[in-house]
């Protein structure tokens, strides 16, 4: 167990580092966004490309990860519809809720923890681990994006300049993240050189994007509406921290993935809301109080959820 907190333990007193400087003056608005910009355009899809490109090529294993991750987020969207009507939500709320129950934050959290749950281990098999974690990461914010401007748009009362399938097209490949996992699936896939050099200068690029990242969603979620607690939120806690890990195990049980692609799903799976997520319900007129205690409650119980994966992936 103590071996499990030693993964976990360094993603989130970062973001409490993240919350002491901004409670200090010291991590304000302005920095957080420039931080979270750096992130998002350059050290995030750095990082992507490069282990996406430097990855073992695809075979039948990395398939089903893809297959079970989605999998999960297709049950994590039919659990959250479940609720919908016992919680009797405005239809304002709805889109906003049922985001929040499938949208992980898998770049900023979930590649961390599985950096450092793999970091013991062989230089190959971490390199394996995290081509796979982008391979898998490609589809899953791709499926987030579409699935998200979908639910929003369901139940929004007045009209919409742009077609909701634009707005999504329109969003999907102007994502970096998604940028860069096709860049670095297009090299593999070719496949091109990885020069030793360019390795030697990308890599403390990616590196610096995860720290940086936990620190500025620490700054976030400072400034996130904590007085926002109810039976929404309590409601979308369970269907996002508690229901994913069994979901994922059986899933992967199911579908025969090996342990690495198990411990991945697992983590992905177990990550809180994204932080992105607030973005498209400020842009598609959604619940904006839902959606911020959504990515502070499931932040911080995710501490227990990501332990859980964890130790899930032990049993595999």
């Amino acid at each position: 167990m103590w071996t499990i907190l030693e993964i976990v333990l360094p993603v989130f007193v970062l973001m409490i580092l993240g919350i002491a400087l901004r409670k200090g003056g010291l991590l304000d608005v302005p920095m957080e966004k420039a931080l979270n910009t750096l992130c998002y355009w350059v050290l995030l899809p750095v990082f992507l490309t490069w282990n996406t490109a430097i990855a073992p090529p695809l075979d039948v294993s990395a398939l089903r990860g893809v297959t079970a991750m989605l999998a999960v987020v297709f049950l994590l969207l039919f659990l959250g519809l479940a609720f919908t009507p016992l919680l009797r939500l405005p239809p304002r709320s709805r889109g906003t809720f049922l985001q929040a129950c499938f949208r992980s934050n898998n770049a900023y959290v979930g590649i961390p923890i599985i950096t450092f749950a793999l970091g013991e281990t062989q230089p190959d098999l971490l390199a394996k681990g995290l081509g796979l974690a982008a391979v898998i990461l490609t589809p899953s914010v791709l499926l987030y994006n579409f699935l998200g401007v979908l639910v929003l748009e369901w139940d929004r009362r007045h009209g919409s300049e742009q077609h909701p399938f634009q707005t999504w097209l329109r969003g999907t490949f102007k994502n970096p993240l998604v940028v860069g996992c096709l860049l670095g699936l297009l090299w593999n896939l070719l496949p091109l050189p990885t020069p030793a050099l360019l390795g030697r200068i990308v890599t403390p690029l990616g590196t610096a994007a995860f720290p940086l990242a936990l620190l500025a969603i620490g700054a976030r979620i400072a400034s996130l509406p904590w007085h926002h607690f109810g039976k929404n939120v309590l409601a979308l806690a369970l269907i996002k921290n508690a229901a994913p890990i069994p979901i994922a195990f059986w899933i992967c049980r199911v579908l025969q993935v090996d342990d690495l692609s198990m411990l991945i799903v697992l983590v992905m799976s177990a990550c809180p809301t994204a932080v992105a997520s607030y973005v498209l319900v400020d842009q598609l007129d959604g619940d904006r109080d839902l959606g911020a205690a959504a990515i502070a409650t499931t932040t911080a119980l995710s501490v227990f959820s990501l332990v859980a994966a964890l130790w899930a992936a032990t049993l595999y």
